[in-house]
């Protein structure tokens, strides 16, 4: 076997010669993995064992496990579980005739990986990009973002501390104050109110997460949870913040406030309530943006002033925006996690959600039980000796979707992998489900674009913007891809298209018209405008064409077009971007072909939730089957329970 002593082979070569070779070879890789690769070989290289000097074949291992590396990380993986690679052969596929089109890499076991790497000198240290810990592979940045998270959870249940009794009588008070039904014995018998269960237990702790399907009263709850931690600080005001990864998702979540807080009216004291705050803003507004920099104004050394941080939608928040919250915040700060675990993870790295909340149903400890039916008087609940998360209560009754309703039971099944059940659901004939559920066919998709037609019209003929935005968030159509027969750009073309067609030429500024939406996509922290921001061109005072945006006021910014950064139209988005929005008719497409990589159970349930009273889903039974039997894996080293 030829060897190879790296330190003094400082013409590194790589196992091939171009980026164009290796994609010959290696299937489904991109540019940036090959080079990524190029760059930290010989990196890694120089620092193996003089004495042990490398092979080929392990130069040829560790270029490969950089491309896998670095592929995970595009996949939204934070880590590479050598057990994922090991005696497997990656980057290989054949066509349908069976004839190997890409040969790929088969790696070695995973004793010898683990070998191989730490031969590597301080591969465990601060000195290399690549960092191996418990036979996960990292980039170094990954790897310190998540220790970054696991510390955090360390530090904050090192803070629990046992309650008095006196304290025990004085949440067991507020929370009947609270929650008036739970605690006159109005409720069903050995009925648990999870909503005050979620207050109780958050009370508590300096870290918790209210999970819960849509419509199930998260905000509601979280809105309780405020006037609790309120009325328990007597007179000491608290510095309150409310936060969302989007402008969209922020302003769903400020009029989710407004709304629960004028229904507590009668019930909660006009003091407490206007204590509360009602406008959120969004992580990056929060951490203080600085234009042009990857960095924020609050980090470690500048901490923010707050003491209560609620996030909302946080399966939408990646594992380096996280890492950059609890950088920032004070000590004994209080942060409250909301969201759905059932939806899609973040595009970028990172499932947090999911890692956070790793069991379906809640499960505490003993001591914790305890305390939750001791001032809320449920009679009993789940406890375990070792497999509890203290710090997630899960909301499941929904009261947006009623469980006889065809958009929440599809929802249901298909979370749960159903296939065929949700299939029969889908293709009921007309009964009293026709209201909320439709499957159409691809050879009627022609009657899809022509309704959508129908719907955008009227927000071209809206009588003023205001108008314009209420009647487009009636109508979206959801796809899983951007690109590609049926994708968005392909469907947002041809609506264009039609609708352009029927302005005449001089009410026509290029290729925007009044009530076109646009969506924009890329951030220009000057402006205030991020990707995903959806406008509305529409005529200003002046009767000249600009677009118009919701502003975190309530009200309305407008910017002329050559000033916006990048946009497109969007009549269609991809089921990510809709991700904190919600429309009272929704059409999904699903790709035609059934082998497409991204279908997934998560993605069709996040499609599926994002409509409030309709649903026409366009899709085969192959496509179907293929998405609910997928489910979506994001690699972590975020292990809270075994």
């Amino acid at each position: 076997m030829l060897s190879v002593n790296v330190k003094q082979h400082t013409d590194f070569k790589a196992p091939y010669s171009s980026v164009t070779h290796a994609k010959n070879h290696l299937y489904a890789i991109e540019s940036i993995d090959y080079f990524l690769a190029v760059q930290l070989t010989p990196v890694l290289a120089m620092r193996f064992d003089e004495n042990r000097p490398l092979s080929n074949e392990n130069i040829a291992e560790i270029f490969h496990l950089l491309i896998a590396l670095s592929q995970a990380l595009r996949s939204g993986h934070t880590c590479l579980p050598l057990n994922h690679v090991a005696t497997r052969f990656l980057f290989r596929f054949a066509d349908k005739q069976g004839v190997i089109t890409h040969q790929g890499y088969h790696f070695t076991s995973i004793t010898a990986l683990i070998e191989l790497l730490t031969q590597c000198n301080n591969l465990a240290s601060g000195e290399l990009p690549i960092v191996l810990s418990k036979e996960n592979l990292y980039l170094r940045r990954y790897y310190c973002f998540e220790r970054q998270v696991i510390e955090y959870l360390h530090s904050v249940n090192r803070q629990q501390t046992a309650l008095s009794a006196s304290k025990l009588k004085i949440i067991e008070n507020t929370l009947a104050q609270l929650f008036v039904e739970s605690h006159q014995g109005t409720q069903a018998v050995n009925t648990i109110d999870w909503q005050e269960v979620a207050v109780a237990n958050a009370l508590t702790k300096h870290f918790s997460i209210i999970a819960g399907g849509p419509g199930t009263g998260k905000t509601y709850t979280v809105t309780k949870l405020l006037a609790a931690l309120v009325m328990l600080a007597q007179q000491i005001p608290l510095k309150i913040a409310l936060t969302a990864p989007t402008g969209k998702a922020a302003q769903r979540l400020s009029e989710s406030i407004n709304k629960a807080l004028s229904g507590f009216s009668e019930s909660i004291s006009a003091d407490i309530l206007a204590k509360i705050p009602t406008k959120a803003q969004t992580l990056h507004r929060l951490l203080g943006v600085i234009p042009h920099s990857p960095n924020f104004k609050h980090h470690q050394q500048n901490k923010l002033s707050v003491d209560v941080l609620l996030i909302d939608e946080v399966s939408m928040v990646d594992l380096p925006m996280m890492a950059r919250v609890i950088r920032a915040l004070p000590e004994g700060c209080r942060v409250i996690l909301l969201g759905d675990a059932q939806q899609l993870p973040s595009v970028a790295a990172g499932s947090l959600l999911s890692d956070l909340a790793p069991i379906s149903t809640a499960v505490y400890s003993k001591e914790n039980a305890t305390y939750l039916m001791q001032v809320t008087g449920s009679e009993s609940l789940c406890s375990h000796k070792t497999q509890f998360v203290d710090h997630v209560t899960y909301l499941t009754h929904s009261r947006r979707f009623s469980s006889e309703g065809g958009i929440g039971q599809l929802a249901a099944q298909v979370i749960n992998g159903q296939a065929e059940l949700s299939w029969q659901l889908i293709n009921q004939q007309v009964d009293e489900k026709a209201s909320e559920l439709v499957r159409c066919s691809y050879q009627h998709i022609q009657s899809i674009f022509q309704q959508a037609v129908e719907y955008y019209r009227q927000v071209m003929r809206s009588e003023s913007v205001e108008q314009a935005f209420s009647v487009l968030a009636d109508f979206r159509i959801l796809t899983a891809m951007r690109v590609g027969p049926l994708g968005v750009d392909d469907i947002n073309d041809t609506i264009d298209e039609r609708l352009r067609a029927e302005v005449p030429a001089q009410q026509l500024s290029g290729a925007l018209y009044q009530g076109k939406p646009i969506m924009i996509t890329t951030n220009d922290y000057t402006l205030g405008l991020y990707n995903g921001d959806i406008g509305i061109v529409w005529p200003n005072e002046l009767r000249q064409l600009v677009v118009f945006f919701e502003n975190e006021e309530g009200g309305f910014s407008q910017y002329i077009p050559s000033r916006l950064p990048a946009f497109d139209k969007v009549y269609a988005m991809t089921i990510h971007k809709t991700q904190g929005s919600e429309f009272t008719n929704v059409v999904m497409v699903l790709p035609e072909r059934a082998e497409n990589q991204l279908l997934s159970r998560e993605l069709v349930y996040t499609g599926i939730t994002r409509a409030k009273s309709h649903l026409t889903l366009v899709t085969n039974k192959e496509s179907w089957f293929n998405a609910i039997e997928a489910k979506v894996t994001r690699f972590s080293g975020i292990k809270l329970i075994d």
